[in-house]
């Protein structure tokens, strides 16, 4: 097993109010899983995070990584590497080259002279930054600090990645070559990573598996295609002709007979006079509906050129998970007696 949690919590006092930024989390990640960690702002992405990189320690639980408790933090740093995306170059010397900066981490990892410069050599190279290697990390912009500060967690080939933000202010092209490169990383060297993003697309491209977690509590822990089907609605993607199409008419009709709702509708572009419309299924499970809607043409003498199961992105059914939870949680406070309240 690579990475085990087991009933950590953490908690900061602030302002005299204690705060929970981690509540129970157990966790077992296996040796060379690449794993995406997501949640809402403040959900406890970044504090986990540290945890396992040793800056913080839970205030319970106990976590390992290769069967070593966290505690043991000097033997944790010689087989992790962190990229904390979100820090720009405060890991980093801001009066030292990027060359300089690459050079003494690689040391304190223990890379042999020689290695070290090759690695480098090819990272910079990778990443555009040849030229840019004797400049001072204080003249970086925002997304090549991010760069250095990456390069700088894949010189020693850890056996643990630990990645929160890796590809904060990125171009598309840089943040393209990153997903490639980890990926050969994981595959090539068996590499444990734990990759926390905003950038949904990212996660989606490069983990098989998931957590969620919100409010420091893990809520799911599944492959992104399963969270995809339990997070968003039940929707059909349909494209079709009528003839004589009336917008309103076959709306009603929609609502009528296959006890569905239109929640978008527009001219395709694909095949001469039809239309695409995102449907949501009310009454009937996902497959009926889809047979109601493709009858329901037929029979007005119309063609149906696809439907099938609208499939969301991963960003689409986050946010569609939030505002599930949002409404939970607005019945709950609905459901309390007034009496309770006050």
């Amino acid at each position: 097993m690579s990475i085990e949690l087991h009933n950590v919590s953490k908690s900061f006092n602030k302002r005299g109010r204690k705060i929970h930024a981690l509540d129970d989390i157990s966790l077992k990640i296996k040796q060379g899983e690449f794993l995406g960690l997501l949640g809402p702002n403040g959900a406890g992405k970044t504090t986990l995070t540290k945890i396992l990189s040793t800056l913080l320690l839970p205030t319970s639980g106990e976590a390992y990584i290769n069967d070593i408790p966290i505690t043991e933090d000097k033997k944790i740093r010689k087989i992790i590497s962190t990229a904390f995306g979100e820090s720009g170059g405060r890991s980093l010397y801001y009066r030292l080259s990027i060359e300089d900066n690459l050079r003494f981490y690689a040391t304190l990892a223990g890379v042999q002279k020689k290695e070290a410069q090759n690695r480098i050599a090819s990272l910079l190279k990778y990443f555009d930054l040849e030229e840019k290697r004797k400049t001072l990390v204080m003249k970086l912009s925002t997304g090549m600090k991010a760069k250095v500060v990456l390069i700088r967690s894949l010189i020693p080939l850890p056996q643990v990645l630990l990645l929160d933000e890796p590809t904060l202010g990125f171009d598309a092209i840089s943040s393209e070559k990153t997903k490639n490169l980890l990926t050969d990383f994981n595959k090539e060297f068996g590499t444990t990573i734990l990759l926390t993003s905003h950038n949904f697309s990212e996660i989606d491209a490069l983990t098989r598996r998931i957590i969620l977690i919100d409010q420091g509590k893990m809520v799911e822990d599944c492959a992104p295609f399963a969270f995809k089907k339990v997070a968003s609605q039940e929707l059909v993607d349909v494209i079709f002709s009528v003839p004589n199409f009336q917008k309103e008419i076959f709306s009603e009709i929609i609502r009528q007979v296959a006890h569905a709702k239109i929640i978008r509708l527009v001219e395709s572009t694909n095949y001469v006079n039809s239309y695409e419309a995102q449907i949501q299924a009310e009454r009937y499970p996902l497959n009926e509906t889809i047979s109601l809607i493709t009858v329901l043409i037929l029979e007005r003498g119309g063609k149906v050129f696809k439907i099938a199961p609208f499939i969301p992105s991963l960003k689409e059914s986050f946010l569609a998970f939030l505002k599930i939870k949002e409404e939970q949680e607005k019945e709950t406070i609905l459901s309390i007696p007034i009496e309770m309240v006050e």
